[in-house]
């Protein structure tokens, strides 16, 4: 029997007090499959002290729960430890769960290598497979209930392929019964699950008190379409907890899994996990904090508003709060179960938006798609780098190792106020770039120099050897290639073909993987950490951005801004920007080993005296807004919205004085109680249990009434809450969670047993005349005219 088809996931089950890999695939029909392998055993290595006889180890042995562990066999390997050749035990185990027990054992002996490596993922960079990539195998039928088709096969191989997996997704959400605020699944019955596939939306809704038979329908519609993957929003922080709940509270088995098991829950961080086995469990909520930039509080409004995918203003807006109300009243239901289907179709648009990216991820780390949705950079990195290094027969090493802070990129101090005629330059790709050009790797760092080296370093010294290419600058070289020749091939499309957009995730896809390899050296729990390969790299970084000043000054430019691989450039004595720009940058790929591209051309950019903090309007006629507190969380939406608008108006229609009356107008909604709720609110996570903070903050002491409430205030949540006024001394004594108000008028909030009135002045001192005044300050605007007094400022001054 042959099959030919894609993989997805790779996990194993014990079968006769054996491992069998389970390779969960889709044909090419999309009809599910698994491919078994009998043969593969788990394994570690042991770089000896010295001169350690391998009988010791095979003596290794220890009994858990009345069963003796002990090494199945031992066998002498050729490996390189950092480039340098060396001889290490490779010691296997009857069952993965063996390993960490001799890993242990094996510790006094010496350096324990590649025991921390999930099974599933090692026999994936064994065989040389590809997660979301070809896979053919040819073998004997297995007959199983769970899968389309079944097949034992002890050498399956990678194939390449340009299409994509006919793959079925499903995204769900649900709706809980909450009058007390946050939901407690101990007590409160889930009441929608609403659900968009490739085919069909449906809305699933409780026909009793209980939701009993609410989650056994929900079973029932995943066995039957058979997802090959399960997105959500925030699904695993909250939706599969909460539905496990449940379905324990009525003796339900949760059997969403392929092979009907439950969900395996567990946690990274803040971050909770949840796996489903033989379904991919994507959670876009995750994926959006780590790949989304430009939306600070990510709501899935908020995201599905930014990317496009629905607008807030043409969906269902109800507050959480507000959910059982409409439940009860039949009446309103039929708002809410529209509310229900704009989430679930937000959350499957986000799907199509993010997920082709995690699949170009899952192919070039190697890891499971599901896997690499929930890692961060650094992670991604050192899977890759597994991979690779098997293939160059390099041992992973062990993480561990002192970590030392070192000095990042150069920064020139920004010229603050406004300018018009302004270019932004990039080097490209400048980290790896150096890398790849003084071979900084952590195999090559030189310590005594008794090799040809290339130059030291600049203010640190660290120098690395010329020969042979090293680790990290044969990865780097060959990713760099790639994602040129792709460039290449792109160029040559037409924007609108399905390809070119598969082609492009894939460029971006190599670009933030290898932008990534330099802070990756840096990063304290890297398993290849090299201070010396960060700190090196950094200096000559500062060295280039201070060598492309001087040239820049030295040809009549004037640099604005620079920070760490870009400069902000404008002519001092007037004369055609494009072309003075085209001759600089000629003239530093001459003088420097490195790229350079113009990023952006501003008709007007303002700079306020911090770095990384500026607005500008490009010649395109688009906003460009960064590090302003427009794009922090720790503001309410209203705010944010009003320095949006102020920097707008001073940029597009360069009118300071239609900027202030607009952030009068605006004070005066707030002090009338005109303005929404949902602007006024401020989102702030907690970092850390409620008693471990040491100050009374605001976040800390609304989330203390949350819980008292019995709403959820854990680790890791996203804390909403609004300013009342009151008699307390302290601005965390006026703090409430958002959730505990059902109606909010008039500047009224209401809860269940007491009125309270928002604190105006609060948000207009503390909230909007701050963020106003951080761009209209410049133009000699005081806190006291934004109040109704004062004099107002002229433009013409900062130009």
């Amino acid at each position: 029997m042959k099959f030919r088809g894609w993989l997805l996931d790779v996990d194993y089950e014990v079968v006769n007090n054996r491992p069998l890999i389970r390779m969960w695939c889709v044909d090419d029909t999309g009809r599910s499959a698994v491919i078994f392998d009998d043969s593969f055993e788990p394994y570690f290595y042991v770089v000896p002290y010295g001169d350690v006889p391998m009988s010791q180890l095979q003596n290794m042995s220890e009994e858990v729960g009345g069963e003796l562990i002990r090494p199945v066999k031992i066998d002498i390997v050729d490996r390189k430890n950092f480039g340098v050749p060396i001889k290490c035990y490779r010691i296997f185990t009857q069952l993965p769960r063996d390993v960490p027990y001799l890993r242990e054992l094996a510790l006094k002996f010496g350096d324990v290598r590649e025991a921390d490596i999930l099974f599933g993922v090692r026999y994936i960079i064994d065989k040389r497979l590809i997660p979301m990539g070809g896979i053919e195998a040819e073998g004997e039928p297995v007959p199983i209930d769970y899968a389309g088709s079944g097949l034992l096969c002890r050498s399956p191989k990678a194939v390449a392929r340009e299409d994509e997996p006919p793959l079925k997704i499903m995204a769900f959400d649900c709706e809980m019964w909450n009058p007390r605020g946050m939901p407690d699944p101990k007590k409160d019955p889930i009441v929608i699950i609403s659900i968009k596939t490739n085919d069909e939306e449906k809305v699933l809704t409780a026909t009793d008190e209980s939701d009993k038979s609410l989650i056994k329908e929900f079973i029932q519609y995943v066995k039957d379409y058979d997802p090959d993957i399960i997105v959500g929003y925030n699904q695993d922080g909250f939706d599969w907890p909460y539905i496990s709940e449940r379905a324990k509270k009525h003796k339900i088995k949760l059997s969403v899994c392929r092979d009907g098991t439950s969900p395996m829950f567990g946690r990274g961080g803040l971050q909770r996990k949840t796996k489903l086995i033989g379904r991919l469990n994507i959670d876009l909520f995750q994926v959006a904090q780590r790949d989304v930039d430009g939306v600070k509080i990510k709501t899935l409004e908020n995201v599905a508003d930014f990317l496009g995918v629905m607008k807030k203003d043409e969906r269902v807006n109800l507050f959480a709060a507000d959910i059982y109300q409409y439940w009860a009243d039949e009446e309103k239901r039929g708002e809410l179960i529209q509310y229900a289907k704009d989430d679930v179709s937000s959350t499957y648009g986000l799907s199509e938006e993010l997920l082709p990216l995690q699949f170009e991820f899952a192919r070039m780390v190697h890891e499971p798609a599901d896997n690499v949705s929930k890692m961060g950079r650094g992670r991604q990195v050192e899977s890759y780098l597994a991979y690779i290094a098997y293939e160059y027969g390099e041992l992973i090493p062990s993480r561990g190792g002192e970590v030392e802070t070192y000095l990042g990129g150069f920064v020139f101090p920004p010229v603050k106020g406004i300018h018009k005629n302004v270019a932004s330059l990039d080097f490209s790709a400048m980290y790896p770039s150096i890398m790849i050009t003084y071979n900084i790797s952590p195999d090559t760092v030189c310590k005594d120099c008794n090799v040809e080296c290339y130059p030291p370093a600049p203010e640190v010294g660290h120098c690395f050897r010329k020969e042979p290419e090293g680790f990290f600058t044969r990865i780097l070289r060959s990713l760099v290639s790639h994602r040129s020749a792709l460039k290449k091939k792109l160029a040559l499309m037409d924007k609108k073909d399905r390809d070119y957009k598969m082609l492009d995730i894939r460029q971006k896809t190599i670009k933030i993987l290898t932008n990534a390899f330099y802070g990756y050296t840096g990063w304290a729990q890297a398993k290849w950490y090299r201070r010396e390969c960060a700190e090196a790299t950094s200096a000559w970084g500062r060295y280039f951005i201070k060598k492309a000043n001087d040239i820049a000054q030295a040809m009549g430019l004037e640099v604005l801004y620079g920070d760490t691989d870009s400069l902000f450039v404008t002519l001092k004595d007037g004369g055609r920007l494009p072309d003075i720009t085209s001759a600089f940058i000629k003239k530093v790929k001459e003088e420097l080993p490195l790229d350079m591209d113009v990023d952006n051309i501003y008709r007007s950019i303002f700079f306020t005296e911090s770095k990384k903090r500026y607005a500008g309007l490009t010649s395109k006629g688009e906003i460009v807004v960064r590090g302003l507190e427009v794009r922090r969380g720790d503001w309410c939406e209203l705010a944010k919205e009003l320095q949006s608008e102020v920097i707008r108006i001073i940029l597009e229609e360069e009118n300071p004085e239609k900027a202030v009356k607009f952030v009068k107008d605006t004070i005066s909604e707030v002090k009338e109680g005109m303005v929404p709720l949902d602007k006024l609110v401020i989102h702030k996570t907690l970092t850390k249990g409620v008693e471990s903070y040491e100050s009374a903050q605001a976040h800390v002491k609304a989330a203390e009434r949350a819980r008292e409430m019995d709403m959820s205030a854990s680790v890791g949540s996203k804390i909403s809450y609004v300013i009342v006024k009151g008699p307390g001394g302290t601005l965390s004594e006026r703090a409430y969670p958002v959730d505990m108000f059902s109606k909010f008028k008039d500047g009224k909030l209401y809860a269940k047993d007491k009125t309270y009135e928002l604190d105006a002045e609060y948000y207009v001192d503390k909230q909007l005349i701050p963020t106003a005044l951080r761009i209209l300050g410049y133009f000699g605007h005081t806190e006291d005219e934004l109040k109704g007094k004062g004099v107002q400022g002229t433009l013409a001054q900062f130009f």
